[in-house]
């Protein structure tokens, strides 16, 4: 049943950011500043902090997913997440800082 569970937040959550460079438009209920663009995670420390907090939430709920469905989960070092998230909010400022996390987890977890 938890596993069961575990695929289907992954398969909601996985469309976040298509792995193609098609610009598909998906309709997912994320909850906290992961809903907001890049631009606004980047506007203020205070929404800074709150992202990172957010981002390392996610990204752990990520590496669950994955290590529950017995795939392999990004490996990288925890000090390196959230600058890496912000390279990618970088190239597309208007994304959602969800989007950015995902993207900058799949480049991770080749």
């Amino acid at each position: 049943m938890i596993k069961r569970v575990l695929l289907a937040v992954l398969f909601f959550t996985a469309p976040l950011c298509p792995v193609s460079a098609q610009d598909a438009k998906v309709s997912v209920d994320m909850m906290g500043i992961g809903g907001m663009s890049c631009s606004h995670w980047r506007s203020t420390q205070e929404h800074r902090l709150e992202g990172a907090v957010w981002i390392y939430g996610f990204w752990t709920g990520l590496n669950y997913v994955a290590a529950a469905s017995d795939q392999s989960q990004a490996k990288i070092d925890v000090s390196a997440v959230v600058p890496e998230v912000e390279k990618t909010c970088a190239l597309q400022t208007s994304q959602t800082l969800a989007s950015a996390v995902w993207t900058t987890y799949l480049e991770f977890n080749r």
